[in-house]
């Protein structure tokens, strides 16, 4: 008999199976020009029945261009606002420039239940967002948003679906690991700041990193795994909360390894963490990418001296981490 975590992820790929399927069936889409300076782009919205529509940002190159999808981390923070104002701005790094270029197709996707402009508190967290975003927001909703859209997005007249690649960002990086799984239309992924094995060995491997006595992580991995049986106590539960997410939130990305999903994905990887990272500790992506070497896989990892989780070192300014960013699309051109 399958286990209870076997029965889940046959579960989830079952209703994955039956989302991508249903997107042959082209639901309904609206589609509104959106002016980025240098460049024009749309905002398509897909109206699904019994479910939020599925919502992205695309830009529009002069000529048929790869797809690049941009995936954001946590939190409910959307990827534009004051679109169709002249405030209009992306809150992901790195998006508009690349659009600008004109030389991709460049989009981004509005997680399920997402509110339309800034929201106060934590970047990051969900103790601010909205209850509905919060009473659905899920790893399995939120890949099955993404998948319809890519697929949507693959069928748009200026789009090279021949290539396509994903770049995720920390939670994003956990998605774009899972897309690639999903769908074998992705041919490159990117996972900036993301988590190797699970998002729980990130906890597990930020406690022993700490300058501590044993004692003391002993206490505080007692501590998480109290927290984690929590969870798994009530997994589906959205008015509990640890760590500034719901507990439907964190069991649904607990049980994702990143490193399985790429290991069973057809994609060529590129990873980028920061050394100093304190969100997402660095050895769980040299795991990951570890685990992928001894596969064989083709795999590139930027490890960046000093850096945070935003990949930018210590005296740094920020916008010199659009280097990174550029190395990521140097890396994707030389397929």
């Amino acid at each position: 008999m399958p286990s209870a975590a076997q029965r889940s992820s046959i579960a989830f790929f079952t209703a994955l199976a039956l989302v991508c399927g249903a997107a042959s069936a082209a639901p309904a889409a609206r589609e509104e020009t959106i002016d980025f300076g240098k460049t024009q782009g749309a905002r398509f919205t897909l109206q699904r029945d019994g479910a939020p529509d599925v919502r992205y940002v695309i830009s529009r190159p002069a000529q048929r261009a790869p797809l690049v999808l941009y995936v954001q981390g946590s939190g409910s923070i959307p990827p534009f606002v004051g679109l169709g104002t002249p405030n209009r701005a992306s809150t992901i790094f790195s998006w508009v420039p690349l659009a600008q270029q004109g030389r991709y197709a460049v989009m981004a996707v509005d997680k399920p239940y997402q509110p339309e402009g800034q929201q106060p508190g934590q970047q990051g967290g969900a103790l601010d967002c909205p209850k509905g975003f919060n009473d659905h927001f899920s790893y399995d909703r939120w890949l099955a948003t993404l998948v319809q859209a890519v697929r949507h997005a693959a069928t748009l007249p200026y789009v090279d679906a021949r290539r396509v690649l994903v770049i995720g960002i920390s939670e994003g990086a956990t998605m774009a690991a899972g897309l690639a799984r999903a769908l074998p239309e992705v041919t490159d992924v990117a996972l900036v700041g993301g988590s190797g094995p699970t998002q729980l060995f990130d906890f597990a491997a930020n406690i022993y990193r700490a300058d501590a006595a044993d004692a003391e992580k002993l206490r505080r991995l007692q501590e998480l795994d109290a927290t984690v049986s929590d969870i798994k106590a009530d997994p589906a539960s959205t008015a509990k909360f640890a760590w500034g997410h719901t507990y439907l939130r964190w069991s649904s990305f607990f049980a994702q390894s990143s490193s399985d999903n790429l290991s069973h994905a057809k994609a060529r990887i590129y990873l980028a963490s920061g050394m100093q990272d304190d969100s997402v500790p660095i050895l769980s992506t040299e795991a990951m990418y570890a685990q992928l070497r001894a596969q064989g896989r083709d795999v590139t990892f930027r490890r960046l001296p000093g850096a945070n989780h935003s990949l930018q070192a210590q005296g740094q300014p920020f916008p010199d981490v659009q280097k990174e960013y550029d190395g990521i699309m140097r890396w994707f051109e030389q397929r």
